[in-house]
């Protein structure tokens, strides 16, 4: 017969393991926790002098239901599985988790455009969201042009105010081109508030960037092509035809 101070201390371990799950803010730690928690409380009722098998089947469905969902979580959080393709996008997507990123991969499509290629125009909508790989993107607005450098996001303010072009958007010597279409990805955006956060504070970081790099603007260009800041069209990350459906 077990000792029933051994119950007793499996029983208390497992009730201290779920509070300090629910005490936690990490997702991932509290599933942990509860999981083993209720496996405690399944092993109590299995080695009862007289076992409660309802009890026992009851508590390790709800261990099968964490592990499901801690499986789901390390999916969510990393990049397993991933190509290296869209392991070097992700880089350039900071604010997302893998698992979200992974989402807005399925709408991207790539291209790749010649010189003088325009990506957007002055006054007129903006259909994509755009991840431009090149050494320099040429912004005219009002008569007057100035450069960037690349890799950067074109159309990232007239996604977030439904406005059209404030610019002309050119590439003086081609590039390369990843395309998110707008309604889709804000269709994505409103089912997923994370996700809506993510790509927020994304744009965010990308307006800093050009802010800081805008003064001056010709130095800026030149300055993220030689020191390495970010990758060329020379040196693109490409998407894996085979886990994005919609890539040209």
């Amino acid at each position: 017969m077990t000792d029933p101070l051994y119950l007793s201390a499996i029983l208390g371990l497992g009730l201290m393991l779920k509070i300090a799950g629910f005490a936690v803010r990490d997702e991932l730690v509290l599933r942990v926790l509860v999981a083993v928690g209720i496996s405690c409380d399944a092993l109590f009722y299995a080695l009862r002098p007289e076992p409660i098998l309802q009890s026992v089947l009851a508590n390790l469905s709800l261990v099968t239901v964490n592990v499901i969902l801690i499986l789901l979580i390390l999916i969510e959080r990393t990049t397993w599985r991933m190509s290296a393709e869209d392991r070097a996008l992700l880089r350039h997507f900071p604010t997302l988790t893998p698992g979200q990123f992974r989402r807005i991969a399925r709408i991207m499509e790539r291209e790749t455009v010649g010189r003088d290629t325009p990506l957007a125009l002055e006054g007129k909508p903006v259909e994509n969201l755009m991840l431009v790989f090149s050494d320099r993107i040429e912004i005219s607005k009002q008569g007057r042009s100035f450069p960037i450098g690349g890799p950067a996001f074109v159309g990232e303010i007239a996604f977030l105010t439904g406005n059209p072009s404030s610019a002309d958007v050119r590439l003086p010597e081609g590039g390369t081109v990843i395309r998110l279409p707008i309604e889709p990805l804000t269709a994505m955006m409103a089912r997923k508030p994370a996700l809506n956060n993510a790509m927020v504070a994304l744009f965010g970081q990308e307006l800093a960037r050009k802010v800081a790099d805008s003064v001056p603007m010709d130095r800026a260009a030149q300055t993220r092509s030689v020191v390495g800041q970010g990758p060329t069209h020379d040196t693109i990350p490409a998407i894996d035809p085979e886990s994005q459906p919609g890539t040209s």
